[in-house]
């Protein structure tokens, strides 16, 4: 079976989304605050819009539309090396020779480093968007009572991955009013968001 991600969880892409993830949380956290990964706000946020512009998803483009907008970002450059990469990266679902080839002309471009945490970016969006989506078709189901469709995947995911869901929707509501800030402040929003997905990724 294909590997590719759809709109919507199956199984077998649910456990390999989140055993992905979880080994790309360092390389996520780092793209914020590492020494020789860390990246420009409008970079890490360039690259989370244009993860997002394919099968996009409601909590990510409510959280990082307001997160771009106050790195100063308006719209990510097509010819930008990172932005590149994550439209190859979202296309095939991060998985490939197509990914592989993307991913070692970035590090040509930037560095081994920074490139490593561009794929993690990507990969949490990745991760992301399959999971609110998921979470959202799970709930229309309950919403409009169509309970005989209710699957073992929708339960699980409205049970574990829910709640951090609701934690988004309501900081994208908190977000709305938020200014342009320094990139010091981005890079700190960024580590206080990583928090609660690492705490929900990793038991």
């Amino acid at each position: 079976m294909s590997l590719k991600v759809g709109k919507i969880y199956e199984w077998k892409t649910l456990v390999a989304n989140h055993t992905q993830f979880a080994a790309m949380l360092p390389s996520y956290l780092a793209s914020y605050i590492g020494f020789s990964s860390r990246l420009d706000p409008i970079v890490i946020e360039s690259v989370m819009v244009t993860m997002n512009s394919y099968n996009t998803c409601p909590y990510c483009t409510g959280l990082h539309g307001q997160l771009a907008r106050m790195s100063g970002l308006s719209e990510p450059d097509p010819s930008d090396p990172h932005v590149v990469y994550a439209k190859t990266f979202a296309l095939e679902s991060g998985r490939g020779g197509d990914v592989e080839a993307a991913h070692a002309k970035l590090v040509g471009v930037i560095g081994a480093a920074k490139a490593k945490a561009v794929r993690a970016l990507c990969w949490a969006l990745l991760w992301g968007k399959t999971t609110g989506n998921s979470i959202n078709a799970a709930r229309d189901k309950f919403l409009t009572l169509k309970i005989t469709r209710v699957t073992l995947i929708d339960l699980f995911v409205l049970a574990y991955y829910g709640p951090l869901f609701i934690v988004i929707g309501l900081l994208n509501a908190a977000l709305t009013i938020m200014p342009v800030i320094p990139k010091w402040a981005s890079a700190a929003l960024g580590v206080v968001l990583w928090v609660p997905q690492a705490l929900n990724i990793l038991p």
